[in-house]
């Protein structure tokens, strides 16, 4: 037999308090339910957003100084949106395999993030430069190498651009060149990134967007957030924590007593009532296999009604009880 709690609405719940001679308390407001994002990793809380988004105004304003000094002429840069995301979510942000990119960061070897721009902005923006407008505008094709180098230019540019506007102490490097797609960043699935979306349009042209997409941490500094003291463990310290773990795993162990060849035809023909000779004199120990090696031997004896060996031996040259000199039989 099933049972099903019934749909206690509103009012069905307004009706049994009427029931039983309870009623609401009048004048009391209901708490405002926010819903609760789970891909936010909400790195940056409201006030952190709020000063972050003055920063980014500032930027704006540089990167179409940078835009006007390129092309002679009017632009404007505003920014449109600032997301927070964890960083295995990237390749759902910006697809890895279309537009150019340029990464920045405040160390040569790691990157804090990149500058994306899309495949058609680029084309667009580099064909301006060379002054070309009569070329292929098709997205999908491969840009020229002087393109290349305008449009590599350009990004720069912009990046430097962006890097003052965050007016840091710290020192910001970017990558050597551009590359196609998004470059190989050193971010763990689980890192915080901010994505700063900034929409570019030049008089009454359709508009294109940059975007910037930088580690929480690297962006912490600037929005007054206190990042936590870096840990720093030495190998002495590390040794034994690993040694309690690897003390702790399980092993197999055989006990192997010997072996022998037979033929196909005699496997055949073997039965119950028949003698298997193995390959070993009796007075030989057995092999103790762990991980494939031979690393004790003993020879077979019983405990507790089980079978068990008697250790004689150790093969490795290691120090312990069973290291000591075989003993007698």
């Amino acid at each position: 037999m099933t049972s099903s709690s019934p749909n206690l609405s509103r009012d069905r719940i307004a009706s049994l308090l009427a029931a039983v001679g309870s009623s609401p308390t009048a004048g009391l407001e209901e708490p405002e339910a926010v819903l609760y994002d789970w891909r936010d990793p909400h790195y940056f809380n409201e006030d952190q957003r709020n000063r972050l988004a003055a920063v980014m105004s500032q930027a704006a304003a540089l990167l179409s100084e940078r835009f006007v000094h390129f092309y002679k002429t009017e632009f404007k840069v505003s920014p449109t949106s600032i997301s927070q995301h964890f960083a295995e979510e990237l390749p759902r942000l910006i697809d890895p395999d279309q537009g150019f990119s340029l990464s920045l960061g405040t160390a040569p070897d790691r990157p804090s993030g990149f500058l994306a721009v899309s495949a058609q902005a680029a084309l667009d923006w580099a064909t301006r430069l060379l002054g070309d407008s009569e070329a292929d505008n098709d997205p999908n094709r491969a840009i020229s190498s002087l393109e290349e180098s305008l449009l590599s230019d350009l990004l720069t540019s912009l990046v430097e651009a962006f890097v003052c506007s965050l007016a840091d102490t710290q020192t910001w490097q970017m990558g050597e060149s551009i590359v196609k797609g998004t470059p190989a960043m050193p971010f763990e699935p689980t890192e915080a990134l901010c994505r700063i979306v900034f929409q570019v349009q030049q008089a009454d042209e359709a508009p294109a967007e940059i975007s910037f997409v930088l580690s929480g941490s690297a962006l912490a500094g600037i929005v007054g957030k206190a990042l936590p003291p870096a840990v720093s463990t030495t190998q002495e310290q590390l040794a034994p924590v690993l040694m309690e773990h690897v003390q702790e795993m399980p092993v197999t162990v055989t006990a192997r007593l010997a072996n022998t060849r037979l033929s196909f035809e005699e496997i055949l023909h073997l039965g119950p009532d028949d003698i298997l000779l193995v390959e070993k004199p009796i007075s030989e120990p057995m092999d103790i296999i762990v991980d494939g090696r031979a690393v004790f031997r003993g020879r077979p004896a019983q405990s507790a009604g089980k079978y068990a060996v008697f250790v004689t031996e150790c093969t490795t040259g290691g120090s312990g009880d069973a290291a000591a000199t075989p003993a007698a039989p």
